[in-house]
């Protein structure tokens, strides 16, 4: 019998929480309350006088933030289009900080995707991707850890059984996309081997960094 799907859901909350992916040293701060990681730096750029053609050097203006907690970046059609998935909605859970995206058939995959500062985790990135395996309720035992260099500006994921128990596997994803640091978790009761479920979490980092 499948575990229940309000376990899974306690699951990944567990698993999302920040304190289990920073790095060793240093102080935690959770990040804004949900809301978007900006992604600009410095003033905007004020343009005065007449345009005396191209400008020769590379654009520096801010651009516009994506915000992936709110479930604006990624619609549910394109999450579906994923190889593997089926999602049917796309909602940000009570209390926001995330964007879940559900299947119908709750056999089906689920993702958890939070959105993040570069200088939310010790060490940035690095730091993130160090402990991608460590979580609020222990560790993900036994995992499977896989760089993905080439997939935004770096990415990782951990393929494993979940810290709570069950016999299903499910992964963690980051990928640097800039100057922020989107992490995806995936739950599943369908029984995907780890093969196939580093298949499926490359495949929505994928997706997030091409959105980033």
């Amino acid at each position: 019998m499948r575990p229940p799907r309000s376990l899974a859901t306690l699951a990944v909350l567990a698993v999302v929480s920040l304190s289990g992916l920073t790095a060793c040293g240093g102080e935690t701060d959770d990040p804004a309350d949900g809301g978007p990681q900006s992604t600009a730096s410095g003033d905007p750029t004020t343009t005065e006088g007449p345009d005396e053609g191209p400008d020769e050097g590379p654009d520096e203006g801010p651009d516009e933030s994506v915000s992936f907690v709110d479930c604006s970046a990624i619609t549910v059609e394109e999450m579906a289009a994923v190889p593997g998935m089926s999602t049917a909605t796309a909602e940000v859970s009570p209390g926001g900080g995330q964007c879940e995206y559900q299947p119908a058939d709750p056999v089906q995959p689920s993702v958890y995707v939070e959105q993040f500062g570069v200088d939310d985790f010790a060490d940035g990135f690095e730091g993130a991707a160090a402990n991608i395996s460590n979580t609020a309720v222990g560790p993900i035992e036994g995992s499977v850890e896989t760089d993905l260099p080439d997939v935004g500006d770096g990415a990782k994921v951990a393929v494993g059984p979940s810290p709570l128990g069950g016999e299903s596997l499910q992964s963690i994803g980051l990928v640097l996309v800039g100057d922020t640091i989107v992490r995806a978790s995936i739950l599943q009761a369908a029984d995907l081997d780890a093969d196939a479920l580093l298949e499926l979490t490359t495949g929505v980092l994928t997706l997030i960094a091409s959105e980033g």
